[in-house]
This record gives structure tokens, C-alpha cells and sequence, in this order.
């Protein structure tokens, strides 16, 4: 069984090696990989938005990481550029 998501950012986070914060995008891909349809995928971003504010309550020095992850997840909420409706 995989930990949950906000488990692996905050471990990255606290941890604060090099490198982390790409550990932690992919680590959001491979989250949001496993939701089989774009609904699926729309809550489960929902619930990472949510579980990274709660994280930042919870522990926030480590704000900066959370916002960076924060950041990464929102472009990803963004439909891309130039596709077609």
C-alpha cells in the first residue's frame, strides 16, 4: 500500500534534500495517474488542493515547499494552451 500523497510531500518537504521538489511533481503525477477518467481526475485534484492546505496548517514551516507544490499542481488544473474544445 502507498502512503498518502500529503505523507510523501511532507516527508520531501522535511526531508529537504536536493531535488525533492521534482521527487514530489512526479510523485503527483503519479497520483493523479491512477484516476481512470477526467472526472476522476478533477476530484482527485481537488482532494490534493485541499490535503496540501490542511498539510500547510498542520505544518507550515514548510510553507515555501507546499507553495511550490501548489503552484505545479495548479498548472496542471490548467487546460493547456491551444487545444481544442
Amino acid at each position: 500500500m502507498q502512503p498518502a500523497i500529503q505523507q510523501v510531500i511532507r516527508a520531501l518537504a522535511e526531508d529537504g534534500r536536493a531535488g525533492a521538489l521534482g521527487i514530489a511533481e512526479h510523485a503527483v503525477d503519479a497520483y493523479l495517474a491512477g484516476a481512470p477518467t477526467a472526472g476522476d481526475r478533477a476530484l482527485s485534484l481537488d482532494i490534493l488542493v485541499r490535503d496540501l492546505a490542511s498539510l500547510r496548517g498542520i505544518a507550515p514551516h514548510l510553507a515555501a515547499f507546499i507553495g511550490r507544490v501548489e503552484t505545479y499542481v495548479a498548472g496542471l488544473s490548467q487546460p493547456a494552451l491551444g487545444r481544442a474544445a
